[in-house]
Order: structure tokens, then C-alpha cells, then sequence
């Protein structure tokens, strides 16, 4: 114990330091993410459910992509009704 610091200290140290780092990390990640909407949230879902069946056998690598795509489509009508909305609305 060379630096007066006893191995208690030392370790109460590292350990707000690493506290420190986590809250800087949390806070950088909210801000990095962009808010999820409820079609984003439900097709994320939906997704998830197609990886589910596919990992479990239950569906072929074919049916998961035809599943996918439809999901996609579906997504991108109401994403551009969405958008069309919110251009009439400020036009």
C-alpha cells in the first residue's frame, strides 16, 4: 500500500467509477434510440413470432421470408398513410 489508499477505498473507487460509466452509458443510449410507434412496435412483434417458428421448425426458411415480406409490405402502406396524414395535417 504504496498510495495510502487502503484495498476498501480502492474498491469503492472503482465501483462509483463503473456506476458512473453505466449512468453515462444509459443516458447515450436513450438518445441515441428514436421512439417506436405502435405499428413499429407491432411489427417488431410479428417478426419476432416469424424467427420463433422458424428457430422451432415449425415453418420453413421460405414461409419465414414470404411472412417477412408481407409484414414489410403491410408495414410500409400504413407508414405512408401515416405520413400522408401528417402532410395534410401541416399543410
Amino acid at each position: 500500500m504504496v498510495s495510502g489508499m487502503s484495498t476498501e477505498e480502492e474498491k469503492e473507487g472503482t465501483i462509483d467509477e463503473e456506476v458512473s460509466e453505466e449512468r453515462e452509458v444509459e443516458e447515450t443510449s436513450e438518445e441515441e434510440f428514436p421512439k417506436l410507434s405502435i405499428q413499429d412496435i407491432e411489427l417488431l412483434m410479428k417478426n419476432t413470432e416469424i424467427w420463433d417458428n422458424l428457430l422451432n421448425g415449425k415453418i420453413s426458411v421460405d414461409e419465414a421470408k414470404r411472412l417477412f415480406e408481407d409484414n414489410y409490405k403491410d408495414y410500409e402502406k400504413r407508414d405512408s398513410r401515416r405520413k400522408a396524414k401528417k402532410r395534410l395535417v401541416k399543410g
